[in-house]
């Protein structure tokens, strides 16, 4: 039994919510997303590689000790939201949770209940904000992570600009003041005013393991990056 193990889902400790864990999830790599094909008449297998990663269920094993917060776990865990845990407390995973927690069960003295997580296939700096990056004039950044980052880029200058990421550009029209390209979710704003016809990039910009060199033409006042390292 794990007694000083723990974990934080939507920012809530498990420790205030009187749960013990008794199984961390296991540790795994996501699956690659590829598909097999074969050729007849040829020997062995094509593998086409789409560059990207499945989602995964993680399972992890608890127990109530507190049974007078039984309610208050039932309604708390489930939904989407990030979550961390004891054996990684610098690491934030995104999950849903669904699956059904039984309260008969939790009623019972020290009773085990599973909690199952459908897990996105990367895990993030708890604090994100914190790695967030400004520049004044042309630099290299360095990706940190195990795999590459699709960053949030906002260009602080007015009129016709270019941004170019490792000898990609990504130009941008008619600024005014700032704009903001969210690689992530694949969209180009100002605060709350959708900007993505001001962007003429054929994909968005990415962080690639390692250095990656990033520019600009046009009047830019600065550069700013919350470039979200992620893990495998």
């Amino acid at each position: 039994m794990i007694h000083e193990a723990w974990f934080k889902f939507k920012g809530i400790d498990s420790r205030d919510m009187g749960i013990r864990v008794t199984a961390m999830p296991e540790t795994v790599r996501p699956e690659r997303r590829m598909e097999s094909i074969t050729i007849a008449g040829r020997n062995g297998t094509l593998h086409t590689d789409e560059g990207v990663y499945d989602s995964y269920d993680r399972t992890m094993e608890c127990a109530v000790i507190k049974r007078a917060k039984i309610n208050e776990i039932a309604a708390w865990l489930v939904g989407r939201g990030k979550m961390t845990f004891s054996t990684e407390p610098d690491k934030a995973y995104d999950v849903t949770i669904s699956n059904k927690i039984s309260i008969t069960q939790m009623m019972r003295t020290f009773q085990k209940f599973m909690v199952t997580m459908d897990t996105q296939p990367f895990k993030y700096s708890v604090n994100p904000f914190g790695e967030r990056q400004e520049m004044t004039a042309p630099t290299t950044v360095f990706n940190k992570g195990t795999v590459y980052s699709e960053p949030i880029i906002t260009v602080f200058g007015s009129g016709d600009i270019t941004l170019t990421v490792n000898g990609e550009d990504f130009p941008l029209y008619g600024v005014v003041e700032s704009i903001t390209i969210d690689s992530e979710r694949m969209e180009v704003y100002k605060g709350t005013a959708n900007q993505n016809s001001k962007f003429g990039g054929e994909t968005f910009p990415r962080l690639e393991v390692g250095e990656n060199a990033i520019s600009w033409t046009g009047n830019v006042t600065k550069v700013e990056i919350q470039p979200k390292w992620r893990w495998l």
